[in-house]
């Protein structure tokens, strides 16, 4: 089977780290446009020179695409949806467009529409983690008329790809979900381990978190937050004002410690706790759908 013509629009870092891969695997030629605040044409012969090294050739114009069987898309979110669009209007039938920009579900939604009018179809694709850490093998989490397809294609290249249905949209709520975990836990990491080092115990604490956290499986961790969440939120909530305080004094603004006062006071007041502590047992998923059911009644 013939090598799909592959494209890039936007080429930075998940970009060049699959056009690496793409160009040790197969050595079929590839090209990239560029229309960023770093890079656009005219191209300096740096951004040229590294393009070439990771066998992609630049090009000065989108619609110098629009031979290409496969584009992907990877631009900063603000502009993902007006390129997904532009990208559209230069697609041809059958053309599979990968966009793997972190944009929201409705983002994706959108450029899939546009894609797929003009006979294209549409891979809303997602990185379930860092190009830094896993490199070309980092997971992919993909739906959409055209993510069946897109597996087909690139697994065989060595990219780990898991289908997530058939609408777009559904891969890119995952990944919105799974950020609002990751980037928050990074954000709450850098306010404890600042407030850490003004207070002088910055190993100790990396300690005391770590030993605890690597003494447990991520899943057995997060289905007891859940399920003692029901419970003690509301003593939770009053610890964590106090902790607040004992921040401020050390001269430091608790952002992320406040939120989670605020985040715990909302789980108190759905009034479920009276109710889950006369159970003798119950799931996660019980909560959830609990404390779903109570947001959507407010």
């Amino acid at each position: 089977m013939p090598q799909p013509k592959v494209a890039f629009v936007g080429f930075g870092e998940a970009a060049q780290c699959f056009a690496k891969h793409l160009a040790a695997q197969t050595g079929a030629p590839m090209v990239a446009f560029c229309q960023g605040k770093t890079h656009a044409p005219p191209y300096s012969q740096v951004f040229r020179a590294m393009a070439a090294g990771c066998g992609v050739t630049l090009v000065e114009r989108l619609d110098d695409l629009s031979d290409a069987d496969v584009i992907f898309s990877a631009v900063v979110v603000a502009v993902a949806a007006e390129t997904g669009e532009a990208i559209s209007r230069i697609v041809r039938p059958g053309c599979l467009v990968v966009d793997i920009n972190a944009a929201s579900p409705r983002t994706k939604r959108r450029v899939a529409e546009a894609v797929e009018a003009r006979g294209g179809v549409f891979a809303d694709t997602n990185l379930m983690g860092s190009v830094d850490l896993y490199g070309a093998a980092v997971a992919l989490y993909t739906s959409g008329s055209g993510a069946e397809r897109f597996a087909d294609i690139f697994r065989p290249l060595g990219f780990r790809i898991e289908v997530a249905g058939p609408e777009a949209g559904t891969a890119a709520a995952v990944k919105m979900l799974r950020s609002v975990v990751t980037k928050g836990m990074e954000a709450l990491l850098v306010e404890a381990l600042t407030a850490a080092t003004l207070a002088g115990v910055r190993e100790e604490t990396m300690r005391g978190l770590c030993a605890s956290m690597d003494a447990t499986t991520f899943s057995k961790f997060l289905d007891m937050c859940v399920r003692s969440d029901v419970l003690h939120a509301e003593r939770r909530a009053v610890e964590m004002e106090g902790v607040a305080e004992g921040l401020r004094e050390l001269g430091f603004d608790p952002l992320m410690t406040t939120a989670t006062t605020e985040r715990l006071r909302v789980s108190a007041q759905l009034g479920l706790r009276e109710e889950f502590a006369q159970r003798s047992g119950y799931s996660a998923d019980e909560v959830l759908d609990r404390y779903a059911d109570a947001h959507s009644a407010s």
